[in-house]
């Protein structure tokens, strides 16, 4: 949440001095402040987005620092990759706003569909996650439907996550229908507090 009121030339500067394998993206990305693209693991973690010619790659250098803190969570669950199906949608809107634009309409969100552990283990999030909408995804009232393996894995790094409070809004499985195969990550000029649906 640190990085989210960053000025562009200072998230720039801060990426900069951290050295983080990330280039700049100078192609149209309407919306967008400093477009990256990830260009190289990340604490040993690799983050596989779309390529470089598919705009949905594309991330706010303020969202790159986060995904290095995010990396550093990763890791302690021995995560060697994450498979992120968007990050930047231009135009993309909030679903109860037709004129408000989602944060990944600014490249300030993604959406990660499975981790990868280094023994190979994959967690995907639509067969893995094991929730029910309206329910809590972490906590004491958090029940899985089916607690294998794979998902009290799964489970786990979500939570370890959102008690980082690195990101704003996580939204799970247990959130809606939409986001059944995904968990959404965003941050977000002046917010407060992060939740997790």
């Amino acid at each position: 949440m640190r990085y989210a009121n960053l000025s562009p030339s200072a998230c720039r500067k801060l990426l900069a001095e951290r050295k983080l394998p990330f280039k700049r993206d100078r192609r149209p990305t309407p919306g967008v402040a400093t477009a990256m693209r990830v260009d190289g693991p990340l604490r040993g973690v690799t983050f596989l987005t779309p390529g470089w010619k598919s705009k949905y790659g594309v991330v706010d250098c303020r969202l790159a620092l986060t995904l290095d803190d995010l990396a550093g969570v990763l890791a302690t669950h021995e995560v060697a990759r994450v498979l992120v199906g968007t990050a930047y949608r231009p135009g993309s809107r909030l679903p109860r706003s037709r004129r408000k634009l989602s944060q990944h309409g600014h490249a300030l969100a993604l959406d990660v569909v499975a981790f990868y552990l280094k023994d190979g283990t994959e967690l995907s999030v639509e067969e893995d996650y094991h929730g029910e909408i309206g329910q809590p995804s972490c906590g004491p009232q958090a029940v899985l439907i089916d607690p294998t393996e794979d998902a009290i894995k799964l489970r786990n790094l979500v939570c370890d996550i959102a008690r980082a409070g690195l990101f704003h809004f996580m939204l799970t499985p247990n959130y809606d229908a939409a986001h059944h195969d995904h968990i959404h990550f965003d941050i977000k000029r002046d917010a407060k507090r992060g939740v997790i649906r």
